[in-house]
């Protein structure tokens, strides 16, 4: 108990817990250097990161292989921009040594950097780096969409918990997961379950937990990249969610191309404007639920809320149905599945598997 509740504080006031050790803004910089290098083939960059001595380690073809770093640098073509996406998982210091975990993301495939850095002569420098990678199943992937919303006078932002439980269902179905929201920053949770174990997982799984931290911006988005949607609630939901251009788009072309958009809570806020290219409105005529007016008024929140989101749903032509307040209730409708709040998660995001797995 004690421990879940400190990783709950650690999530909610993030470094201000933590202990960051003074070298690392510098350690961070040589691996910049290193990503930025890669990235946009700018071989002096690259090599700034790297001890001349320095070797990259892997298996090709099932034979371990060495390879020196300036034969790795001279395979690099000048200003040659990667089509990746790339992210710092952790990074570990002791005295004069750092260990670092990189993944690099490009659209079929991962590779996972195991970086060994040492401080020599006052700069940090990269001597050694074992990689590995694996396919990435196009047809299993997945975008969580979060709000980023938290100024309302009241406290707002998601619940933890529909992410956490969905994350764990779809991971352990194989499925790859990106996360977003509107700023593309950290979104601030506001409730959470401090005995829920899957919150727990979810925060100690650092690769998962690093890209919830540290989300894309709904512009990076590439829709034909994804299978499925899924957007979770949070009141914050219902401020920045609802009529975003983006977002709209995202989940128009997604939906068209015959993928999965799933809701839950707040989250089908997100959908109360979504037109489709023949000019009618996603919802139209659509089997669905969200969080109730009944539910909204015990909360405390329905005079703080721009609008009662079940209320919105029933104007805009939807068929809204739902189940007592707080209870398990999800609803599914072709390509469209909802559920009426947090203790619908679960439900939900086995009823994604099934979709996808059926196709």
């Amino acid at each position: 108990m004690k421990i879940l509740i400190v990783c709950f504080l650690m999530l909610m006031f993030g470094q201000s817990f933590a202990q960051i050790h003074p070298e690392e803004q510098d350690v961070r910089k040589t691996l910049m250097n290193y990503l930025n290098g890669r990235n946009n083939g700018d071989t002096l960059m690259l090599a700034s990161a790297f001890n001349a001595n320095a070797d990259l380690r892997y298996i090709n073809k099932g034979s371990f292989t060495i390879w020196p770093i300036k034969e790795y640098i001279k395979g690099i073509t000048p200003n040659k921009k990667q089509d990746c996406i790339s992210r710092i998982i952790s990074i570990n210091i002791r005295n004069t040594a750092a260990q670092a975990i990189i993944e690099i993301e490009y659209p079929k495939r991962l590779f996972t950097d195991y970086i060994n850095l040492l401080k020599i002569n006052d700069k940090w420098l990269i001597v050694n780096k074992i990689f590995s990678s694996r396919e990435i199943n196009t047809a299993k992937r997945i975008l969580f969409v979060s709000t980023s919303h938290e100024d309302t006078g009241k406290k707002t932002g998601l619940h933890l918990g529909e992410i956490a439980e969905a994350h764990k269902i779809l991971s352990n179905n194989g499925f790859e997961i990106d996360f977003a929201n509107p700023k593309g920053l950290k979104s601030r949770v506001y409730e959470t379950d401090v005995n829920n174990p899957s919150i727990l997982e979810f925060i100690q799984n650092q690769s998962a937990f690093h890209q919830f931290s540290n989300p894309l911006k709904l512009s990076e988005i590439i829709p034909q990249k994804y299978s499925a949607m899924y957007i979770s609630g949070g009141h914050g939901a219902m401020w920045d969610l609802p009529a975003h251009p983006q977002l709209d788009s995202i989940i128009r072309s997604i939906y068209e191309q015959n993928g999965i958009v799933a809701a839950v809570s707040h989250g089908p806020a997100a959908l109360v404007n979504v037109h489709l290219s023949n000019g009618e409105l996603l919802i139209k005529g659509k089997k669905l639920t969200a969080f109730t007016n009944k539910e909204e008024k015990e909360s405390g929140y329905h005079t703080i809320v721009p609008f009662l989101l079940e209320s919105k749903l029933k104007k805009e032509g939807s068929i809204f149905s739902s189940s007592g307040s707080w209870q398990k209730y999800i609803i599914r409708d072709g390509q469209l599945i909802t559920g009426q709040n947090p203790a619908s998660t679960i439900a939900l995001a086995e009823e994604i598997v099934k979709a996808i797995n059926l196709k």
